[in-house]
């Protein structure tokens, strides 16, 4: 056993409990595909309820855990996405839980790839994943509420904002900023 993994096998056995145990202890290299399976089995829940097509998204969650080499989780965050397609527009808790699980699911499987199943992981290690994943997030989110207001159907079936609108005004920003990065300082 190497002298990072015999250290951390003497204090885990040596643990006495909760209380016993220091913040910066090694966590098992397994629990990140845990956490996978986990996250991959609440959103295909999320999204196909509990008949059928749950079953597949839980059964792509194991093996792309199990086999990170042949990237199933990124098939599998496909398939989460495709069964959003299925809903109607609607401003729904639902869509932005998957928003962020998905992303979510990507940052796991890439732990996953670069993590042996037998190693054990300082929690400092996730720390540069976990700010990825928040410094994403915030704007996504706050961007996603915004926009599903404007372009999900009211009630009587109207739009606040059309598609092509919405384009028109995301193409100017893109312009403003270009100009903005762009220019001679």
């Amino acid at each position: 056993m190497s002298q990072p993994g015999l250290r951390a096998h003497r204090a885990l056995r040596a643990w006495g409990g909760p209380d016993d145990l220091p913040a910066s202890a090694p966590i098992p290299g397994a629990a990140v595909r845990v956490a996978l399976v986990a996250v991959a089995a609440a959103l295909s829940l999320v999204v196909y309820g509990s008949h059928g097509w749950f079953y597949v998204g839980v059964l792509l969650a194991l093996l792309a855990a199990w086999q990170p080499e042949y990237l199933l989780a990124w098939l599998l965050i496909v398939f989460l996405a495709v069964g959003e397609l299925g809903r109607r527009p609607a401003l729904d808790w639902r869509l932005l839980v998957l928003l962020a699980g998905l992303h979510l699911l990507h940052e796991l499987a890439t732990l996953a790839l670069a993590v042996p199943w037998r190693s054990w992981v300082q929690p400092a290690a996730f720390r540069v994943p976990l700010r990825r994943f928040l410094s994403l997030q915030a704007p996504a989110q706050g961007f996603a509420v915004p926009v599903m207001l404007l372009l999900v159907p009211g009630a009587g079936g109207q739009r606040p904002l059309t598609l092509a609108a919405l384009a028109a005004g995301g193409g100017a920003a893109l312009a403003v900023l270009a100009a903005l990065l762009l220019r001679e300082r």
